[in-house]
């Protein structure tokens, strides 16, 4: 046997061969210790959900699934190559991680933004080379150099993937996720000359295939870190014994379509134009809560703006450092496929922002939404579906609004003004404003903080929460909610003004 090295990364590699062209079985299994052990979601606090961690933060796939793991794997594959991120999730089962698919990104790119820790940026020098660095390694890499050369049987790569214990873990687990086999396949790529391993968890449901994880099981049992999504990145060393098993990387399983025929279109958009004023925003959102709307709650908000306008070297010279997975958004969007990412993450930022709001009102309101909130493999998505149906808004009454200087001085202040408006060149906007609106549901009366942002003369909302909560000192996890009588003042209902 030969051995594969890097760092954790452990691969025992057999003396199978992989025929040209051809695809091999995938393996199936993980031991119940290891599925234990590994914690992909962040504790959630006791009463309020924290964001942290990776989330299913997607819609159910709409795509019917895929005759073969390979298959599944392929059709992801193909959606990179394509540019079309929205292919690539519909590949995933009931849900799919953004963040996942970032972290791959970027170590496909060779970008190297999770190896070093923070990256300090003193000045506005510093910041332009980083970001024209970050440009110029997003911009040199051609998706449509993806090439699919094999797959690798992980059973051929460590012995103890198949043995019968792990297989039985394996039915246990699809189980666990409404499918009745899962499997991992490992997939030999090229992009752009440089060559990986990429794997991946598939599980079958109703007898079809869907990915439903970058990395997992196999990844895990290899000693691959979590962050690495299963992308090995193969040194020459490695590429002389890969080349026993794929022996010719010119060839390419990837074809022009996949069994579902040609790629749709990736462009979806969320926000639904925008208002003339902030206020009507703001009340257009509550009266979408009321009516449990979802989709028309979030599309109150700015997204596809947000993300086209937002300033990424100001709001690195504001932060003054990059930390990969903890910008708002990871990468400039400079292609299709980044602007495509950084939306897709600012709808997953709304989503938590939905949920933080459902979670408080239950606190509040005395009503259980521990198993939902609370939950190791947290689906933002499910969660949301299943609280708006706990939390009946339908009473929900919009009172008004309170003028943010009333409620704090420190808002109307010049310092705070200066601040406002370095926040609101990162944002790319024309102008910027909090509103706290004022409204009674089941008798009781809340106020709710509400940071809004106009672009080419329309308002969108920004954050539920944001810059006079914090001023008022609202717990940061409850979306900008908190009742009335926490302001303690006796004289609240002659400061409220009809919300327009």
């Amino acid at each position: 046997m030969k051995i594969i090295k890097r760092g954790k990364f452990v691969l025992a590699v057999a003396a199978a061969i992989l025929v040209s062209g051809s695809v091999c079985a995938c393996s199936t299994q993980e031991s119940s210790e290891l599925l234990e052990g590994k914690k992909v979601i962040s504790q959630m606090q006791p009463q309020l959900p924290l964001q942290g961690g990776v989330t299913n933060t997607s819609q159910a796939t709409v795509q019917p699934g895929f005759d073969s793991p390979e298959g599944a794997v392929k059709g992801y594959l193909t959606g990179l190559r394509e540019s079309n991120l929205k292919y690539m999730t519909d590949t995933f089962s009931e849900s799919m991680e953004i963040d996942d698919i970032m972290r791959q990104y970027a170590i496909l790119c060779g970008l190297d933004l999770g190896e070093e820790g923070p990256v300090s940026l003193k000045n506005p020098a510093e910041v332009k080379v980083f970001v024209d660095n970050l440009e110029s390694g997003i911009k040199a890499v051609d998706l449509k150099s993806v090439k699919l050369a094999g797959f690798v049987d992980p059973g051929d790569l460590d012995d103890a993937y198949t043995n019968q214990k792990h297989q039985e873990n394996l039915i246990k687990i699809a189980k666990r996720y409404g499918g009745d086999k899962m499997v991992s396949c490992v997939a030999a790529v090229e992009v752009d000359g440089r060559k990986f391993l990429l794997i991946f968890d598939v599980i079958r449901k109703d007898g079809r295939w869907f990915n439903r994880q970058l990395g997992g099981i196999f990844a895990n049992m290899s000693g691959m870190d979590r962050n690495e999504v299963g992308t090995l990145s193969l040194e020459t060393a490695d590429e002389q014994i890969l080349k026993q098993m794929v022996p010719d990387f010119s060839k390419n399983l990837l074809e022009a379509e996949t069994e579902h025929g040609a790629l749709g279109s990736a462009v979806t958009n969320e926000e639904a134009g925008g208002f003339d004023s902030s206020q009507m925003a703001v009340r257009r959102y509550l009266e979408y809560l009321a009516a449990n709307e979802q989709d028309k709650m979030i599309g109150t908000f700015a997204v596809e703006s947000y993300v086209d306008h937002f300033d990424f070297r100001t709001r690195l010279e504001s932060s003054g450092g990059y930390i990969f997975m903890q910008q708002e958004f990871n990468f400039p969007a400079v292609t299709d496929f980044t602007r495509d990412l950084n939306i897709e993450s600012r709808k997953n930022d709304i989503r938590w922002n939905l949920l933080e709001q459902y979670n408080a009102l239950g606190v509040f309101s005395e009503i259980d939404t521990a198993d939902l909130v609370q939950k190791e493999d947290l689906d933002v998505s499910f969660a949301l579906s299943e609280l708006q149906k706990r939390l009946n808004t339908s009473s929900l009454k919009i009172l008004g609004y309170i003028s943010p200087e009333k409620l704090s001085e420190t808002y109307g202040s010049s310092n705070f003004q200066d601040i406002r408006r370095r926040r609101m060149k990162a944002y790319g906007a024309d102008d910027t404003e909090s509103i706290a609106a004022v409204f009674e549901l089941n008798g009781a009366r809340y106020i709710i903080c509400i940071d809004t942002v106009k672009y080419e003369n329309r308002w969108f909302i920004r954050e539920l929460g944001g810059e006079l909560s914090s001023l008022l000192g609202f717990d940061y996890r409850c979306a900008g909610i908190m009742p009335a009588d926490y302001m303690k003042n006796p004289d609240i209902d002659s400061l409220i003004s009809p919300l327009s």
